[in-house]
């Protein structure tokens, strides 16, 4: 049985690499609502909404002090299609809700402070029980808090630069079901197929959870070329989070019984079940036990111009290069019998971003605003799966933003993401030789909307 338990553990790290790809590798970058309506553009001039903690630390030093909250939903629906039947198997929609806040202070007229906390990966997905996915992942829950304190100095008249530490905090579930038909029959060299145990038999539902913690670092730089131009930089540095957590296994009843002169030696009508429950205590390999492993979250270096051609419009431009193949491969560690430990295959790629946006002063307390992004797909054409039914993106979005005299301002926006169809699998991966055409057996589809809102107050002097 020695299979079942490393599916358990593949499960574990994959899932956390998938889920993360699904946000940062596609380039959602939601927790500002004037950076989502700008398509996250604005590394060269953040938002004013404290914000800039996270999309260019050195902007700090540019702003008047600012405390901002706000709130994102994100609805995510996807579909697959089997290629031979035409099947379709469709999953319910889902919407994640992820806070974010920040808060920024002026420390004289040159030195500033703040910190901020962000979510950036705290989305899940859900398939139906009838789905053979069920196999790698049938529930996927991720939640990251992000909380990085942050300093930032004009170094120059024109120059400001800022640095900031990331505390990250993560937790996971994943629950999948393990199939008897494709497990190798102990002492023999088949599998439980050849004892007639049909493909698809559920046996065991697999329950695991951890959690885990890293620490990273946010550096960025403005430069105000003119009155009109200024060009930023931002590079976030990898993360390695290490992960500890539990694995629950749970029987699930076949009903099947075994044939006459079936290899296992047990007499004709014996219940498979009866068979299978040692597996599930003592020395079995479904034992209940401990997992870790590591995973290294990849870096991200972010460039950008911000363009004033009218004094009431603004222009934005960003390329994000995000180091994707840090995902090679992790081992996992199991807590109770050292020789199941496993190397998981993760083979992505790294990707590249282009986000292009707007700010129109329509008025001095009305602030219009749209955005474009296109980010090609973290995964390998082997690597789609349930897990994370990933392609390359484009993103629309639009938003407004008013500002009281007091200080006061609230933001909105919406984006659509439109993901391409991609080819992908419904099963588990054990090789690097084994290729997309050998693996990949239907289509999936995807597509989200995000709505976000967010609440500011600036004051204490004035900013650039």
């Amino acid at each position: 049985m020695r299979r079942s338990l490393a599916v358990a553990g593949i499960a574990f790290t994959a899932t956390l690499a998938a889920t993360a790809a699904r946000a940062q590798g596609s380039g959602v970058m939601t927790h500002s609502s004037c950076a989502t309506a700008v398509g996250a553009a604005g590394v060269a001039r953040p938002c004013e909404d404290g914000s800039a903690i996270l999309f260019n630390p050195g902007a700090v030093a540019m702003q008047r002090s600012v405390i901002g909250a706000g709130w994102t939903g994100i609805s995510t629906g996807a579909a697959f299609t089997y290629d031979y039947t035409g099947e379709e198997v469709e999953r319910d929609r889902e919407t994640a809700s992820v806070p974010f806040g920040f808060a920024s202070f002026r420390l004289g007229e040159r030195f500033a402070a703040g910190v901020g906390a962000f979510a950036p990966y705290g989305l899940g997905i859900t398939w139906p029980m009838s789905f053979e996915g069920r196999f790698v992942s049938y529930d996927t829950k991720l939640h990251n808090i992000y909380i990085q304190p942050t300093l930032a100095f004009q170094a120059a008249p024109w120059l400001f630069v800022g640095a900031g530490l990331d505390v990250v905090r993560s937790s996971i579930e994943i629950n999948q079901r393990l199939d008897l038909s494709t497990l190798p029959v102990r002492g023999n060299p088949f599998t439980f197929a050849a004892l007639g145990v049909p493909s698809s038999t559920d046996f065991a539902d697999v329950h695991l959870t951890g959690d885990g913690n890293g620490v990273t670092f946010n550096v960025g730089a403005v430069a105000e070329m003119s009155d009109r131009i200024s060009v930023g930089v931002r590079y976030m540095h990898r993360a390695e989070i290490d992960f500890e957590g539990d694995a629950v296994f749970s029987q699930v009843p076949t009903g099947l019984r075994l044939a006459a002169g079936n290899p296992l030696g047990a007499p004709a009508g014996t219940p498979l079940d009866a068979v299978l429950q040692s597996q599930f205590a003592g020395t079995g390999a479904l034992v209940n036990g401990g997992i870790t492993t590591a995973v290294t979250l990849p870096a991200q270096l972010v460039v950008g111009a911000s363009f004033r051609p009218l004094p009431n419009l603004e222009l934005l431009g960003d390329y994000q290069w995000t180091s994707w193949e840090d995902f090679d491969q992790a081992v996992i560690d199991f807590a109770r019998i050292e020789s199941q430990d496993q190397t998981l295959i993760l083979d992505y790629q790294d990707t590249h971003t282009v986000r292009l946006g707007g700010e129109l002063d329509a008025t001095e307390a009305l602030a219009l605003r749209a955005g474009f992004v296109y980010n090609t797909a973290a995964e390998k054409s082997a690597s789609v799966s349930p897990f994370l039914p990933e392609a390359e993106r484009n993103y629309y979005s639009v938003g407004l933003g008013y500002r009281l005299p007091v200080g006061l301002g609230i933001d909105a926006a919406y984006q659509l993401i439109d993901q391409a169809d991609r080819r992908g699998r419904v099963r588990g991966r054990s090789s690097l030789d084994q290729t997309a055409d050998q693996l990949n057996v239907g289509v999936y589809h995807a597509d989200a909307s995000v709505f976000n809102v967010t609440l500011s107050y600036r004051f204490g002097g004035q900013g650039r």
